[in-house]
């Protein structure tokens, strides 16, 4: 079981915004209870425990970050040379692995996001590629800059997310983004 540990931090996503993580640091702590720092001030909360391993909740209302003992914030690892060389090159790496239902996306190509029944397509253009690293928070990987039509910056969206006419949700619905 997963307990929290004097000295490290431990973070949380926003339930409202995916992008949004908050971070505590682990002060002191005794069977009952940890005492944590965030944002610059000193608490203390309670300890709860289910399969998981030990979790606060240091607020109470109804989107209220649940700080978990297994999400520990790694610390970041200096690149080394060879990666740092790799990173100023001109070309893109595709570090993700092919499989069998890739769709092979270039710039200057059509895509089509589906967004669901009370959305209509909205049609975009394949302006670039980036590869991002993974973070502390964040899966890295190659993403497409599509700049869809109307729109004043261009979104990332996640080449495994592109998909053939053909594919469909779980769920039977043809959400997604899709190759024109």
């Amino acid at each position: 079981m997963k307990k929290f540990e004097i000295g490290k931090e431990y973070f949380d996503r926003s339930a409202c915004n995916h992008d949004c993580i908050f971070t505590i640091k682990i002060i002191k702590r005794t069977e009952k209870t940890v005492t944590f720092e965030r944002n610059g001030k000193t608490r203390r909360a309670k300890l709860f425990f289910d399969e998981h391993g030990e979790y606060i909740i240091p607020e109470r209302y109804s989107m209220a970050p649940v700080f978990r003992a297994e999400n520990e914030v790694q610390p970041e690892e200096e690149p080394s040379v060879e990666e740092a060389a790799v990173e100023t090159s001109c070309g893109v790496e595709i570090a993700q692995p092919a499989d069998v239902n890739t769709v092979v996306v270039m710039v200057g190509q059509r895509v089509e996001r589906v967004c669901g029944a009370c959305y209509p397509p909205q049609g975009g253009t394949v302006i670039g590629f980036v590869s991002l690293p993974d973070t502390r928070f964040f899966h890295g990987g190659v993403f497409a800059m599509v700049l869809y039509d109307g729109a004043k910056a261009p979104e990332r969206v996640r080449l495994s997310d592109i998909h053939r006419r053909g594919w469909r949700s779980p769920g039977g619905s043809p959400l997604g983004v899709f190759v024109a």
